[in-house]
């Protein structure tokens, strides 16, 4: 007797086609080579500065800064970095409203020295931000829609930065060292100053802290001690200090300077030294 044997295939229907491709494709992307995922992972970071290493470490250097007055230690809250339309954005918005009033109380009083040092930190930081990513930067510090305000404004100046939920006076803005102010009128730098040169514009004037140094690598700290002595006119025997302080427009060779210093001056080169030594 003839058996008849059929033999059944399953019918390859729309569903096993797109279940054979996505395991065709999971084959595929499990083959991805090693250099194809670093590749990968490179062109996410040039879109978004966040995802990148240096970022949190820029961000952390910047938290650690505050405004110091000798007896208090204020801090602005946290900071974020971000890239739009080409542009570094660097911000603080989120400032405690006992700490926000305190730093207009600076302004008020007339002695800004505490956040302008404060606010050439942050430019400094900036500046490197920008050089990485090979752009500009925007910076902003201050809090929107508040009941803090500095009471040394003009009447106009509230009104313009007044609204229906409060003011809105920044601590410090701009986007270049040429227009960087402090509470909107008050230029970082100042007219015409030669600030922006320096490493650290006030090492001959006062005494540096640990919070001053502690943002600078070991070249700026090398360059910012020597600075002290080039404000004198100290002639540089090694030709690549030499060249560097020849480019500044404040330096003027003094052959009878004698290396003396001030006490203030002597302290901060005994600070700067210290600080360099124990970077290995």
């Amino acid at each position: 007797m003839a058996v008849a044997i059929y033999l059944i295939y399953p019918k390859l229907t729309n569903k096993n086609k797109h279940s054979q491709h996505v395991s065709n494709q999971v084959e595929k992307k499990d083959k991805v080579t090693e250099t194809e995922k670093v590749e990968e992972k490179e062109k996410v970071s040039e879109k978004n500065p966040t995802n990148t290493q240096t970022i949190p470490s820029y961000i952390n250097r910047l938290e650690k800064l505050k405004i110091y007055d000798g007896s208090r230690s204020l801090s602005v809250g946290s900071w974020d970095i971000t890239l739009s339309d080409g542009v570094i954005n660097i911000t603080a918005n989120n400032i405690s409203p006992q700490n926000l009033q305190l730093i207009f109380n600076f302004y008020d009083s007339g002695d800004i020295s505490p956040i302008r040092d404060w606010a050439i930190k942050v430019a400094n930081i900036a500046d490197e931000v920008a050089m990485s990513k090979n752009t500009s930067w925007y910076i902003y510090v201050g809090d929107q829609c508040v009941a803090q305000y500095p009471h040394t404004l003009s009447n106009d100046d509230l009104m313009y930065y007044s609204g229906s939920c409060g003011v809105s006076i920044p601590v410090l803005e701009g986007n270049s060292k040429d227009d960087l102010a402090i509470v909107i009128h008050t230029m970082v730098y100042g007219e015409g100053s030669t600030a922006n040169e320096f490493i650290l514009p006030m090492s001959n004037i006062r005494k540096l802290t640990q919070d001053d140094l502690d943002y600078l690598t070991k070249y700026e700290l090398g360059i910012a001690r020597n600075e002290i002595y080039a404000r004198h006119g100290y002639i540089f025997k090694k030709d690549d200090l030499r060249k560097y302080f020849l480019a500044k427009s404040w330096y003027s060779p003094n052959v009878n300077y004698n290396g003396t210093l001030s006490e203030i001056e002597t302290y901060n080169v005994n600070l700067i030294k210290a600080r360099e030594e124990s970077i290995h």
